[in-house]
Formats: C-alpha cells, structure tokens, sequence
C-alpha cells in the first residue's frame, strides 16, 4: 500500500520524537558519541521519508479517448522510396502517395475475419469521406504474406471485399521489404508458429511521411477516422 506523503512525514515526526527521547537518555548517560549516531541516524531517516514520498508512487500515463497513438513528426519516413507491385501488376512506390493522407492497412487474402473487418473499415471510412475520397486520403493495404499474395490473388481479394475501385491501392513485393515496413511501422513479429503476421491496427501518415497516428482497427469509428484525415489534409 502507497502511503501519502502526509502520513509518511507524520510518522516520521513521531520517530523523531521517540529518537529526540532517546537523545537525552543518551545525555544524562554522558555518552557524547552515541548522541551523535542518534542525530546522524534522525538525519538519514528523514532523506529517505521525504524521497519516497516524492517518489513512491507509480508513475501514470493516459491515452486518449479513442485509444489511439500519435507518433511525433521527426526524421522517421513512414512513405519511404520503396518499390512495390500493386494489384494490377504495376510497379508503385510508397512514396508516390505522398502529398495527401495515406491511410494503411496490412492484410494477407487467406485471413479470413481480422483481415476482412480492416478492409470493411477501410471502406465505410472512404464512404464517409464521399465519393471523391480519393483525392483526399490514399487506402493502401500490404499484404503480409507477399509468397501467396500475388498481384492476382490481391486483384481478387478487392473485388471480393468491393473495393476494386479507384483509390484503393493493394501492395505486395519482396518478404524483406515487407518486414522492413512491419518494423518501420512497429508492428511486433507474431510467434514462431503463426505462418503469417496479423496486425490489428490502421495507421494514418501525414501528407509528408513525417508523421504517422495508429488506431485500434478493430474499434476506432469511421467517422473518427474520416475526420482525422479531414484534419490532416487541411494542415499539409
């Protein structure tokens, strides 16, 4: 139990009285060295009350009401020069979507549930934006298991999902640049017996790449997503 720094000076207030009682034991013995043990051993007990009450407690830190998490502007590139392959085939690098908000995804086809909810957001999120959110927001989703998920297989995926559409972009390329980008974007490796990466969260890059918010796939609204792109567009 934490004990406040009040009650932990009170109780020290009272060990001095019965140390200062001690003391003039100690006096009317004449023992002159054992008085100043006494108020070296005083002195000592109070810098250790007062430092733990300054610093006892657990230290707290609150998110905020959405739960989402803002990694500050710096030197971090989230939309670096690589070059990937997009569902048609195409050679797209993630830095060509810089100059808008680029809201990204990580999916892999054969993920059925966590994958497919993602991709639904993704979409009511362009929905609420309208029907010219792509000149608002980029949708990118990459495939964590770029060995299956060809340009094919991510072309069908989109049609399946009903989001074969302008806007939406799907990305596969080279197992090491994906894992670059799953570090780049913090996401923790799965175990050894997970064959594929699964990631919950959406991750919303500011128009110059500097900056990147996470959210809670699974929980965030779209229509809060919808207005922290409108934000984000509004400040590039």
């Amino acid at each position: 139990m934490h004990l406040r720094k009040g009650e932990d000076l009170g109780r020290l207030n009272s060990k001095q009285i019965a140390l200062t009682s001690r003391a003039s034991r100690v006096i009317h013995s004449g023992s002159a060295v054992s008085l100043a043990m006494v108020f070296v051993l005083s002195a000592a007990m109070l810098v250790a009350k007062v430092a733990f009450a300054d610093t006892g407690k657990p230290a707290t830190a609150a998110l905020g009401a959405s739960g989402t998490g803002r990694q500050p502007a710096g030197n971090v590139d989230y939309l670096p020069p690589i070059s990937l392959i997009d569902q048609n085939g195409k050679p797209v690098s993630l830095s060509s979507f810089k100059g808008k908000p680029v809201l990204v995804g990580f999916i892999h086809t054969s993920c059925k549930g966590i994958c497919e909810l993602l991709t639904a957001k993704m979409k009511d999120v362009a929905q609420s934006l309208g029907t010219q959110f792509n000149s608002s927001v980029a949708m990118v989703s990459v495939t964590t298991d770029p060995d299956e998920d060809n340009p094919a297989q991510l072309r069908k995926y989109a049609k399946a999902q009903g989001v074969d559409a302008l806007g939406y972009t799907f990305l596969t390329g080279k197992t090491q640049q994906i894992d670059h980008l799953l570090a780049l974007y913090n996401v923790p490796e799965d175990g050894p017996d997970e064959a594929t990466t699964h990631v919950l969260e959406l991750f919303l890059i500011s128009p110059d790449g500097t900056a990147m918010r996470k959210y809670n796939g699974m929980s965030v609204s779209p229509q809060v997503l919808a207005s922290d792109i409108r934000s984000s567009y509004i400040r590039r």
